[in-house]
Order: C-alpha cells, then sequence, then structure tokens
C-alpha cells in the first residue's frame, strides 16, 4: 500500500508508483544520460523555478541534449504534483534523460525522458545554523576539463562518495578542490563563500579562469569550457543579495591558503539556504561560532525565500 507522497510526474502524466514504467533502455538508466534540478517548494511555490529550467536547458545544449521545457507547463505539473501528494512544502527533483538508446541511428531525434518527483520538505538540523557545520577536505579532485563538472549530471556517485566519507568523519560536506593546482571549486551539493580578513565576500568562479586562454570543445549545439563549480541557482541570488545590500564580494580563484585564512566559511544550495561552517576538520574556522555575514545573509535569503512563497518577484 503506498501512500500518498509517491506520486510522480512522468513525461507529463500523473502516476501512483505501480504505474510508473521507465524503459528498460533509457539512456539515464544505461549510461548516466541525464541531468536533474533540486529545488524547493514553498507554500506550494516552486522557488526558483525559470532559474532552474534555464540551467538545466543551457546543460543540455552543452550534452546535446534537446530540452525545451515550458516554465507554465511544469509549474502546472508541479501544482498537480503537489496537490496529489498533499504537500505544501517539499523537495523537488527534475530528472531529464537522453530517452530510450534503441533509435541509435537516430538519437537527436529521441524524446527525452522528464521525471519530476515530490517528497516533504525535511530542512537541515537547526543546530548546524546555531553552532555551525563541520566540513573536510575531499581526497578527491575537481577536474575543470572533465565534461560533467559544472552540471547536474545524473552521474553523481563521486559526489555520493565523497558525502559519505564526509558523514563518516561526523562532517556535513567535503570540500572539492582542482587537480594539480588545487584552486577551491565547490562542495559535494553545495557553493561555496569565504569571507576573507578585508571583509571582502569571494566565491569561486564557476569557469576556470587559471589559465589566460580557455579552450573550446564543440558538442553540437552546445559549448563546453572548462568549468570550476555549479553555477548553483542559491548562490546566484546571494551573489545579487550581496550587491544589493552594500557587501562588498567578488568571484575569484581561491587556494586553501585562502580557505584556512577566512573569517567566515558559508555554504550554499536550495535545500540548506545559507548555512555556516564553523570547523574544517580539525582547523577552526573565525571564533567557531557563525559570523556576522552568514547571519544577515541567512535573513536576507529566508526573506527572499518568503517574498516568492508569497507571489513576490524579489
Amino acid at each position: 500500500m503506498y501512500d500518498r507522497s509517491d506520486y510522480v510526474v512522468l513525461n507529463g502524466q500523473l502516476l501512483s508508483p505501480e504505474d510508473i514504467h521507465v524503459s528498460p533502455f533509457d539512456a539515464g538508466l544505461l549510461h548516466g544520460a541525464g541531468l536533474f534540478e533540486t529545488l524547493r517548494a514553498c507554500n506550494k511555490v516552486p522557488l526558483n523555478l525559470a532559474d532552474h529550467l534555464a540551467r538545466l536547458t543551457e546543460s543540455g545544449k552543452c550534452f546535446g541534449m534537446d530540452i525545451h521545457l515550458d516554465t507554465a507547463i511544469i509549474a502546472d505539473w508541479l501544482t498537480e504534483l503537489l496537490e496529489a501528494n498533499a504537500l505544501d512544502n517539499a523537495r523537488i527533483r527534475m530528472t531529464v534523460t537522453r530517452g530510450d538508446t534503441r533509435d541509435a541511428l537516430n538519437a537527436d531525434a529521441t524524446a527525452p525522458t522528464v521525471l519530476l518527483s515530490v517528497v516533504p520538505f525535511q530542512p537541515y538540523p537547526a543546530v548546524l545554523y546555531e553552532k555551525g557545520m563541520t566540513v573536510i577536505i575531499s581526497r578527491f579532485a575537481q577536474n575543470p576539463r572533465g565534461p560533467l563538472t559544472g552540471h547536474k549530471s545524473t552521474s553523481y556517485l563521486d559526489r555520493l562518495i565523497a558525502l559519505r566519507e564526509a558523514r563518516a568523519a561526523q562532517a556535513g560536506e567535503a570540500l572539492w578542490f582542482t587537480h594539480p593546482d588545487r584552486y577551491l571549486a565547490e562542495g559535494c551539493v553545495s557553493n561555496v563563500f569565504l569571507v576573507m580578513a578585508d571583509q571582502q565576500i569571494a566565491t569561486p568562479p564557476w569557469l576556470y579562469t587559471a589559465e589566460t586562454s580557455l579552450p573550446e570543445h564543440n558538442t553540437g549545439d552546445g559549448l563546453l569550457l572548462p568549468r570550476l563549480a555549479l553555477p548553483g541557482i542559491t548562490r546566484q541570488h546571494i551573489l545579487r543579495l550581496c550587491t544589493r545590500q552594500g557587501l562588498p564580494v567578488t568571484e575569484k580563484m581561491l587556494t586553501i591558503h585562502d580557505v584556512l585564512a577566512a573569517r567566515e566559511i558559508i555554504l550554499t544550495n536550495a535545500i540548506m539556504g545559507v548555512m555556516p561552517v564553523t570547523h574544517i576538520e580539525r582547523h577552526a574556522v573565525g571564533d567557531e561560532t557563525p559570523g556576522p555575514v552568514a547571519r544577515r545573509l541567512s535573513q536576507w535569503y529566508n526573506e527572499f525565500i518568503q517574498e516568492q512563497s508569497h507571489g513576490s518577484n524579489a
């Protein structure tokens, strides 16, 4: 017996679990050839939906996937899905794969598989916002020239392995650096902001800019450039909030020395919002308590969320 929170939308149809049928030849299942987005619904409003769909479409172009998801149509599907599952506040997952692999000679014409699912929204524990999160340095390396870097690909196992290692070390996240130049990239599931000694706020750029020239790699309709990090939607709004509120913020290449010298470290994503970091393994960040910048950004971002969820375009 299934409960109501198991309904999904598959290719535009609202389905109960027993009616869900994904082809065993689907490229997402066989090859991990897919993309996904994770976002929140607050008061039945999918937050930043247009931004998430725009990023999904852009990544699709890079991978030769023709993704055209109309924001109004997806919003209608999500409204139906949230109502079917009796959820006002939810974690939404949008997954798009290349579709059935059997038409190999006409792959560009293959219709993508579009799956929408929701689960009740479970925030991160309140104690983490009050006392700060501990993170580790991942033993794995970010590859700026890897074709999946900077995209939310369904080939996500490396991130999950690193996140499992972080949790085994009683930490909540792992920070990734590039190899061999050791530039800060991102967390497994988050973007990173540093508050420096001069009060400048810095975050890694999403494009890898350590080289004076960036080689281009044509992939059908898209263009793949070396990427350092995911262009996070919450990251994007935090940058805008900093500018609006007069906080000095910049995108720049950052090293482990910058990380260890930071007065504050802040993680962002759609589910955690603004998360203060107070320890990097045994290294204390600042005075080991969430700093004033993290507190202000958290307040502003939560206000922004509330404005969106009540129909205001902040």
